[in-house]
């Protein structure tokens, strides 16, 4: 098959395949060699100082108990701790993400920070337990599992926590007996110790006797006074009783009146 000397021209391609081209090199107006040595400089100075705070923090941290500083960040964070104390507990929480990340000491943490761990998980069981009748805030209407009450959910203000306690809450302690009174030779009457109640107070709130108000005070003295006795007129029957009459012959005068 042959192609004819048209074809060929008009799919001729007459850029070269490949072709080079001496540009010239672009440099800025404001452009300066010492200057940008001098960044490069610095950079290199900042990597320097970098690495050798990063060896020195190493160093330091390597001599610190981490065990220590773990209680010390508990404590402060427990604790309300003003602007020094939020300052230093920065910087020990920065200390402590360090020696992490580089792994320091980690034999030494893995089974601390393990043992750490249970106790928390036990405590927080503990505190969420029920103890039902046995837990100190137990009512059989309102709270019958004894659950620890939620402190936003109390009228008045409690600072902190409420704990999950169970009675008895106080332990019973013994004293020793009172050198005086065995000088004295006092002796115990016989029978059940005395027990000391405290005083009842009055659910009802008594007014003053300067904000009683006058009108009750006529109506209550009212009510407290006997009822005097009424008075009735007398009349002819009144005058004509039986005790006026002392024979039958009165008697019979007096019925035929009537």
């Amino acid at each position: 098959m042959m192609i004819s000397p048209t074809v060929l021209l008009m799919n001729f391609n007459p850029t070269p395949l490949c072709r080079t081209v001496n540009k010239p090199l672009m440099i800025r107006g404001n452009y300066s060699l010492a200057k940008e040595v001098r960044q490069n400089e610095l950079k290199q100075r900042q990597k320097i100082q970098q690495r050798q705070k990063h060896q020195h923090r190493l160093q330091k941290l390597q001599l610190q108990d981490p065990i220590r500083l773990y209680f010390q960040i508990q404590k402060l964070e427990a604790s309300q701790p003003d602007h020094d104390q939020q300052t230093r507990l920065k910087r020990l929480k920065e200390d402590w993400k360090f020696i992490e990340k580089n792994k320091i000491h980690e034999e030494k943490l893995r089974p601390f920070l393990e043992e750490q761990k249970r106790k928390q998980e036990a405590k927080r069981k503990a505190e969420s337990k029920l103890w039902g009748k046995q837990s100190i805030y137990f009512n059989p209407e309102l709270n019958p599992l004894g659950k620890v009450p939620d402190v936003h959910n109390i009228l008045y203000e409690i600072s902190g926590t409420l704990s999950n306690l169970t009675l008895p809450i106080k332990s019973r302690k013994k004293y020793e007996k009172d050198p005086l009174l065995e000088s004295l030779q006092v002796t115990i009457p016989e029978g059940p110790r005395p027990q000391f109640y405290k005083q009842v107070q009055n659910t009802k709130i008594q007014k003053k006797a300067n904000m009683i108000d006058p009108k009750e005070e006529k109506e209550e003295s009212h009510a407290l006074e006997p009822h005097p006795k009424r008075k009735f007129k007398k009349t002819n029957l009144d005058s004509d009783s039986d005790a006026d009459i002392h024979s039958e012959e009165e008697w019979d005068s007096k019925r035929q009146r009537f």
